[in-house]
């Protein structure tokens, strides 16, 4: 008689759990983070009814920018060569248009399609310059061209000139923007009643670059600051002409303000960073 001795035995597995860092996780979420986040929350479906703090960054998002009083003593870095031309730029344009505005006789000023072709030629200057323009405050525009418009100003006036995508237009089969199409437009001429379209008033919500500058509450010449300019003419005679222009670099705070980064809600849709100089 065999005896058969049959053994149960019970197999336990143990399952060991171990926590593992992925790469993203141990990464303690930073100031990029928060710039990033802040970046691709404003879009050009939602910018109209966020708060009007989120259409804005800090100042300083965008660091090492060119100042005209440290220009000598701080270096220029060259992913900011772009940032000193446009600096460069809104400077060169306030001092033109500052004397021309004042030497001209009130019948040889610039006419409304000379402010827009000039916006246009800055943009043109430059493929990495987005956009140029001249904002009048209210009331203070006023153009020879309109014979039957005597002594009268416009209520606003503002040539802008854009640099527009045109990497969808029908006859460009690469569908790349060229960077040559550029729009200009008068965001002056709106319709009556419409104070969030007036670059003047502060439901436009994005003109933080009006109220660098304007309204100008002195209202007095001896405020602004004087240059003077030796002219000698064809026939040898000489010429001291003194006019009013931008702060100078000597001045506090300078003849350049940058504004804080923005979201362009409603013309361009992008970021935007940019310098103001007053004219």
């Amino acid at each position: 008689m065999a005896c058969v001795a049959q053994i149960l035995a019970n197999v336990v597995f143990a399952c060991i759990v171990v926590s593992v860092h992925a790469q993203f996780h141990w990464h303690v979420r930073d100031s990029f983070d928060e710039i990033r986040t802040r970046l691709d929350r404003v879009t050009a479906a939602n910018c109209k009814l966020v708060d009007v703090n989120q259409l804005f960054l800090p100042n300083d998002t965008v660091t090492h920018v060119p100042n005209i009083k440290r220009l000598n003593i701080d270096p220029v870095f060259p992913n900011r060569t772009n940032l000193l031309h446009l600096h460069n730029m809104a400077i060169s344009r306030a001092f033109f248009f500052s004397y021309i505005l004042q030497k001209a006789a009130d019948n040889d000023e610039p006419g409304f399609m000379y402010y827009f072709m000039s916006v246009i030629a800055d943009v043109a200057a430059n493929r990495f310059l987005n956009s140029s323009a001249i904002y009048y405050a209210p009331n203070m525009s006023f153009t020879p061209s309109y014979k039957s418009f005597f002594n009268k100003t416009m209520p606003l006036f503002a040539p802008r000139a854009y640099r527009a995508d045109d990497f969808n237009d029908p006859y460009h089969l690469e569908g790349t923007s060229t960077l040559n199409t550029i729009e200009a437009i008068d965001l002056g001429a709106i319709p009556l009643d419409t104070p969030s379209r007036n670059y003047s008033s502060d439901q436009y919500r994005i003109n933080e670059w009006y109220h660098h500058w304007l309204p100008d509450l002195t209202k007095r010449q001896d405020s602004k600051t004087t240059y003077t300019v030796q002219i000698t003419h064809y026939n040898g005679t000489n010429e001291t002409f003194t006019w009013h222009g931008p702060p100078a670099a000597s001045d506090n705070p300078g003849p350049v303000k940058w504004t804080r980064p923005y979201f362009d809600c409603d013309r361009s849709n992008k970021w935007t960073y940019g310098a103001t100089v007053p004219i």
